[in-house]
Formats: structure tokens, sequence, C-alpha cells
């Protein structure tokens, strides 16, 4: 009887300080999921969660950002959230968003991004996604908002779109494009902009450093002003005959896993690494060839008057800081 009293003596002791301990684990959880405004974009705000979850999309896509600082990676993710935001204000301005929620190109972009991350179906992505605190519909979305986009600026852009359908024959003619050889290039990309001479030598200084400290697709995601950052600056496969002869050129110059020096695109310029070089067996059709190059000369025209754009509609947009 001694001993129980003993025993019921420490355990009112022990009480107190459990409660202590389990009170403290939920304040330090309510602490960590407290919203703080970050920043608002016209009247849309971005608060600490909302930046959490686009860092949970975007190493979802690429691992890789995990290699980088975390002040790094979550600038990006603002960034990131911050494009997507203006992106698609702007949208609403011109398009119905409920239009192409059953898409067939944003289901296709499903299936590249499954191949990508080497899955096997889309329910082996919806319980990767879960592991992010994702779900495929957030995911849907955020393709939505890039495919609007892609048609918006289609839409304004597509009667300036110079085509020389002439030279792009004498480019098949004079590089033996009708071959039955030609080479497979699988390219990442880096792009970026500089107002003048002494800002690009910044810039290319920077991002040598950085290729050399954290690699190419780190780097993307930091420098790269391309959608294509989000994948670590990914373009994928690309048959040599959609390349410009300046971009040729520098390939022409490295090997694989090397990148090339800055190539002048129009109000930018790209680095480009050579992931993988392939030489393969095509069609010798003319037709099907200068087909693929209009394709080709249509997307970089339309890239770079997206660009403007956006960098437009960017200094237009009130941005608060909190």
């Amino acid at each position: 009887m001694i001993m129980l009293k003993k025993n019921f003596k420490y355990s009112l002791v022990f009480i107190p300080i459990l409660l202590i301990l389990i009170f403290s684990t939920c304040l330090n959880k309510s602490l960590a999921n407290t919203v703080k405004i970050i920043k608002s974009i016209e009247n849309e705000i971005i608060t600490n969660l909302d930046i959490k979850k686009e860092y949970n999309y975007l190493i979802a896509l690429n691992s890789n950002l995990k290699d980088l600082d975390v002040a790094d990676s979550y600038k990006i993710a603002e960034e990131s959230l911050i494009r997507e935001i203006i992106k698609l204000n702007e949208i609403k301005k011109f398009l119905d968003i409920q239009k192409l929620e059953n898409n067939k190109l944003i289901e296709h972009i499903i299936l590249d991004i499954i191949k990508k991350l080497n899955l096997s179906s889309r329910s082996e992505f919806i319980d990767y996604l879960e592991k992010y605190d994702l779900k495929i519909s957030e995911v849907e979305k955020k393709i939505l908002i890039e495919v609007l986009w892609n048609q918006l600026i289609a839409i304004k852009f597509k009667k300036k779109l110079n085509i020389n359908e002439e030279k792009l024959l004498l480019k098949i003619k004079n590089e033996g494009l009708q071959n039955d050889k030609s080479v497979m290039y699988d390219l990442s990309e880096i792009v970026f902009q500089a107002k003048n001479k002494e800002e690009y030598l910044i810039k290319i200084a920077e991002i040598k450093s950085s290729i050399s400290k954290i690699g190419f697709e780190n780097t993307a995601n930091k420098f790269s002003i391309s959608d294509s950052a989000k994948l670590g600056g990914s373009v994928g496969k690309i048959n040599q005959n959609q390349l410009s002869q300046s971009i040729l050129k520098a390939l022409s110059l490295i090997n694989e896993n090397e990148f090339t020096e800055p190539v002048n695109i129009g109000n930018s310029f790209i680095i480009l690494q050579i992931n993988e070089k392939k030489i393969i067996q095509k069609q010798i059709d003319k037709n099907l060839i200068l087909k693929s190059m209009k394709e080709a000369e249509e997307k970089k025209q339309l890239q770079n008057y997206s660009r403007i754009y956006f960098n437009k509609v960017k200094i237009n947009t009130r941005i608060n800081e909190y």
C-alpha cells in the first residue's frame, strides 16, 4: 500500500510534465502552420503556405531542387508562383479557364511527366504526388494555366509570325537534311536576359559559377526565365533540323554533358547542355522535314513573344511585399 502511494505520488508529478510536452508539441505544429502573407499580386495574396505548396510541386517534378540552399529553393518557388498568378490574371481577361479542363493536351503533358519520373501509370503518379502533399487536380490546373497562356500568346501574335519557307527549303538542300541519317539531341536550357554588356558579363559569370557548384539543372531552376526552369531546364528531344544555324554551330563545339556559350535568341540569350546525342534514321520526305522546321520556328518565335508579353504584363502588375 505504501509502494502504491509512492508510485501514485510520482505519477502525479509526471502528468504535468507530460501535459507540458504535449502542449509544446502542439504549439510547435501550430507555429509551423502559421499563415503569413508574403506578397500580394493585385488582389490575390501569397502566403508562406502557398510558397511551401509550390516548393513541393517543383521538387515533385525535379527532385534536384532539394540540393539547393533552402532559401534559394523557396525563392524559386515564390517566383514561380508569382509568374503563375500573373499569367492566370491575364488569361482571365481574354479566355474562359473552364473550357480546357478536360483538354487532351493536358493529359498528354501528364503522361510526359509520368514518363520523365520513370513511373508506370497515372495511379502510380497519384500515389507519388501524395508524398508531396499534392493532388493530381492541382497539377492539372497548373498545366492548364500554361496551356491557356500559350493559347493566348498564339491568338495575340500568330499573325506577326514570320516564317521564311524559301530559307528553310534552302537549309534542307544545303545541309543535306534529306539524307537517311540525322542527329537527335536531348537538350536542357538556361534562358536569361541582360540590359547591357556589363549585366550580360555578370550574369554569364554567375551562371557558369553556379553550374560548376550545383550543376546545370539546379542552375536552370535558379536563373532561367524560361518555363522549362521548373523541369531543371529540360526541353527534351529535338531533331537537328528544328534548330537554328547559330544553335547548331554552338552545339557542334561541345560533347554530351557539356554546355554551350550563350547564343543570342532575339531579346534573350540561351545556354544549352547536351544530355544525349544520337544518330538516327529518318524518312526522306522533304515535306515532312519542312513541316517540322516550320513548327519549330513558329514555336521559337511564339516563345520570344511570350517572354516579351509576360514582362510587359508584369511591369503593369501591382506587386506588394509584406
